[in-house]
């Protein structure tokens, strides 16, 4: 009877704390959301696909500050969660560079290989490419034939 009612404390506390930390992510979920500025008062957005050395394309947003008149660095994201745009239709993920705003990047998001808008075939662990073959590819190929073009 006693290790029934330690098991069952134990998992009460579990849900306690799974439901607070689901609690205060909706909350911080809420509160970024609600000061996430106007994207569009601040940013050129260019949608294109990117072509890969095989030929697949891959689908690409690119930000760029408003009223720029110099090079700026960019910051590239790569990812196989997709894009997730808001109701403006600028990207979401610009809220977790917030910070960076200010210093001046070109922002860069881009669906990796065959997931969302990319073409391709994807594969979760795909191996690294063959050196001997400059027609393999992997996702440093990938990368790399990004920011070349970029």
């Amino acid at each position: 009877m006693i290790s029934i009612r330690r098991e069952s404390r134990a998992v009460l506390v579990a849900f306690t704390l799974v439901g607070a930390a689901l609690l205060l992510a909706s909350a911080w979920h809420g509160r970024a959301s609600a000061q996430a500025p106007d994207y569009t008062a601040i940013f050129n957005k260019t949608d294109v696909m990117i072509p890969a050395r095989d030929g697949i394309k891959l689908h690409t947003e690119i930000y760029v500050p408003k009223d720029t008149k110099e090079p700026l660095p960019f910051f590239l994201t790569r990812t196989p969660y997709g894009l997730a745009d808001d109701e403006k239709g600028y990207s979401r993920q610009l809220n977790l560079y917030r910070e960076m705003i200010p210093d001046g990047y070109i922002f860069v998001f881009q669906d990796i290989r065959g997931r969302y808008g990319s073409e391709g075939e994807f594969v979760m662990q795909r191996d690294p490419r063959d050196p001997k073959d400059p027609h393999s590819i992997d996702e440093g190929t990938d990368t790399y034939d990004t920011i070349d073009w970029l």
